[in-house]
């Protein structure tokens, strides 16, 4: 337990140069197999010491160790921006407005 908590101190100090914790803790399950195993199985322990949103917690939570394999060093970048982008589709360009004339109102 004492390298786990090792090693979160290090993620935790590593959040404060610039990432987010979600970021760190994917990137820590993709490059530590010994993370990852206690992520999978155990996620309330190997996050404790993240501060991670309630989003954030069922995201990693619903990953499953087939799902962390994909994750590549090239593909994580476009995982990351899904995680914080806002979806919000351009609903003005879609619509024909009609303006109103004098007769009416």
């Amino acid at each position: 337990m004492k390298e786990v908590e090792r090693n979160n101190q290090s993620i935790m100090d590593g959040q404060e140069m610039g990432g987010t914790a979600i970021q760190e803790v994917i990137t820590r399950a993709v490059q530590d197999e010994e993370f990852k195993s206690l992520l999978v199985n155990d996620p309330d322990i190997a996050l404790k010491d993240y501060e991670l949103s309630e989003m954030q917690l069922m995201l990693i939570k619903s990953l499953d160790e087939e799902d962390f394999d994909k994750l590549t060093a090239e593909n994580m970048e476009e995982f990351f921006a899904a995680d914080s982008a806002v979806y919000t589709p351009d609903i003005d360009a879609q619509l024909e407005i009609e303006e109103a004339t004098e007769d009416d109102i």
